[in-house]
């Protein structure tokens, strides 16, 4: 745990949590009034919002989230692990101060951490079990008491994490309670009496024009256990493997390597765990591609490179071997046809080439002949041509003749 809080320390110092308001929340203020306005406002603004969200916090866990959040995943999944393993990825920031071993003792420490949230939770708002005056409760007479004066039940009651909030009760159900109810002066013996109180069986902080609308509890996340229970025995895992008691099986320690490489404290993005385009599941405690990139959402052609997490093209084809007339299309992984054919010469994406639609035949049944040249029927003008024909005939352009009317076909648009 020693080593694994040099490694958050020396982080926190290098980098700072998790937003540049975090390091705002840290400054002195003396360098206010060296920079330019706009800047002090902002970093003013920002320690503002970072104030508030420390505030709001409600364990262990959501306050390291919010300062540290990836070191802090870090440091879950080495406690699922069963403790912080050394090795030379983190060998560089054993020359950190004395300052930073002790910061990282006493911040990272799993069983100092535990006891903060134990204490935490202890004091959160939920049902208590309380003493209640039953003559005050009711609103007794003064010459009416009961015995036992008090009963016991649950009502709310804790600690909220904003001043604007209070501790009230979401749901109620009722207990009866039997007393004995003696009235002075005393003309008969105390009788027993039954009683309803109300008993308050959930909690939550509201405000006040919360108060009495219906709401649902929040469940607040706790600090996790340092091990968790698997239903089978801990195998004996083979060489370069570990066994991981959160999903209970062996897993290879390339898993759960983390990068080295701490990227620059100056952007916003801060420190990666896993690297760039990668991040850690908390539930497996393994390095995944952002965005749950996974093999199947590549497409057709393309496989997950692990590394980068970037969708690859499989076949690894580079341009020149695509042969004539085709070009490399990077989205789709496949050479693809270029080339432009004329109107009447429509291309053939199988063969990449421009085919003829028409043919010989095709226009000697137009009455055309074909020309090659253009690859198109046309129809070659009448060197005699009858200046007259014959009632109930016309010139006929295909035939250059006088042909009979009712050969004459119907005009086509």
């Amino acid at each position: 745990v020693l080593s694994l809080g040099c490694c958050l320390a020396a982080g926190a110092v290098l980098l700072g949590p998790r937003q540049p308001a975090a390091a705002a929340a840290y400054e002195s203020g003396q360098g206010y009034y060296e920079e330019e306005p706009d800047a002090g406002e902002a970093k003013a603004h920002a320690s503002k919002d970072l104030e508030e969200q420390l505030r709001s916090v409600s364990s262990v866990d959501e306050l390291m989230t919010v300062l540290y959040p990836e070191y802090w995943k870090m440091f879950k999944c080495q406690l699922r692990r069963g403790g912080w393993q050394h090795n030379r990825e983190h060998s560089s920031f054993d020359t950190r101060s004395d300052d930073s071993l002790k910061f990282a003792a006493a911040h990272y420490n799993a069983e100092i951490l535990k006891s903060i949230d134990t204490e935490w939770r202890k004091t959160q708002c939920m049902p208590r079990e309380v003493c209640v005056d039953v003559g005050k409760e009711f609103g007794a007479t003064t010459n009416t008491f009961f015995k036992p004066p008090c009963v016991s039940i649950y009502r709310c009651g804790g600690c909220c994490n904003s001043e604007g909030l209070q501790c009230m009760n979401i749901s109620t159900n009722y207990i009866s309670k039997t007393l004995f109810e003696i009235t002075v002066p005393l003309s008969h013996g105390p009788k027993p009496v039954t009683v309803s109180f109300a008993n308050h069986t959930s909690c939550r902080c509201m405000s006040k024009l919360d108060v009495y609308r219906q709401v649902h509890s929040i469940i607040r996340r706790s600090l996790p256990a340092t091990q968790t229970q698997c239903h089978v025995a801990n195998k004996t895992c083979p060489k370069n493997h570990i066994w991981n008691n959160q999903i209970c099986r062996c897993l290879s320690q390339h898993d759960f390597g983390f990068s080295s490489h701490l990227g620059d404290s100056d952007t916003s993005e801060g420190f990666h765990i896993c690297g760039p385009n990668k991040e850690l599941d908390e539930e497996t405690c393994q390095c995944v591609c952002k965005g749950g990139v996974r093999p199947s959402s590549c497409g057709p052609h393309k496989e997950l490179d692990r590394s980068s997490c970037q969708c690859m093209c499989k076949n690894k084809l580079i341009p020149a071997s695509c042969g004539p007339n085709k070009e490399f299309d990077e989205e789709k992984c496949q050479c693809v046809c270029r080339k432009t054919c004329p109107r009447h010469q429509p291309l053939n994406p199988a063969k990449c080439t421009c085919e003829c639609i028409e043919s010989p035949n095709k226009c000697f049944l137009k009455g055309k002949r074909f020309h090659h040249q253009t690859c198109s029927c046309y129809r070659p003008p009448c060197t005699v041509r009858t200046k007259r024909c014959d009632a109930g005939f016309y010139f006929s352009e295909e035939v250059c003749r006088c042909v009979p009317t009712y050969w004459k076909r119907p005009l086509m648009n």
